[in-house]
């Protein structure tokens, strides 16, 4: 949601921009744009924090994993026993094993949103502090628009417009996080 505000105020803008031009006294428009992913996955706070998720998830994935594997051994031992064993019998390790693909799936989920949660913990307050940079960078090049590459629908634009490398090293310089 916050997204697509973000956009449609950029689209708003740059219409705006676009349809007055430049008037004869102004300077002319100055346009370029950041890849806001790369530089969260670049700079030295965004390797850290994907670092520290990667762990957590490590973590959990084998929890998860045993779990998977108890559930797979009840099943094998279900098809292989289950010609041998009574009907109440049978039933009530069918009914176990679904309790345990319930279980199963229940964690998998927990944890699919828990990660997309403590993603969004790690990369929000990287994702300020981007911001703030940019902001310094565009007062000091004279940029009248900086957009990100991703969100703003740009089909085309030449490299030489592309700050994501300037915000990188300006971000890991100010020694941010």
């Amino acid at each position: 949601m916050r997204m697509k505000a973000t956009i449609a105020a950029a689209a708003i803008a740059f219409g705006t921009l676009v349809a007055a031009g430049p008037a004869p006294a102004e300077e002319p428009v100055k346009l370029a744009y950041v890849d806001m992913q790369k530089a969260l996955n670049e700079s030295r706070a965004g390797k850290k924090a994907l670092g520290e998720l990667q762990k957590l998830m490590e973590e959990r994935k084998s929890g998860l994993q045993k779990q998977k594997e108890a559930l797979e051994k009840k099943k094998d031992e279900l098809d292989k026993q289950g010609l041998l064993l009574n009907e109440e019998t049978r039933k009530g390790r069918e009914s176990e094993i679904r309790t345990l693909e319930r279980d199963y799936s229940r964690t998998l989920s927990d944890l699919k949103e828990e990660f997309g949660r403590r993603e969004n913990e790690f990369t929000d307050g990287i994702r300020k502090d981007l911001l703030k940079v940019i902001e310094k960078i565009g007062k000091e090049g004279g940029y009248t628009l900086v957009l990100e590459k991703q969100y703003s629908a740009i089909l085309y634009a030449p490299a030489s417009i592309d700050l994501t490398e300037t915000l990188i090293k300006r971000y890991d310089a100010d020694g941010a996080r």
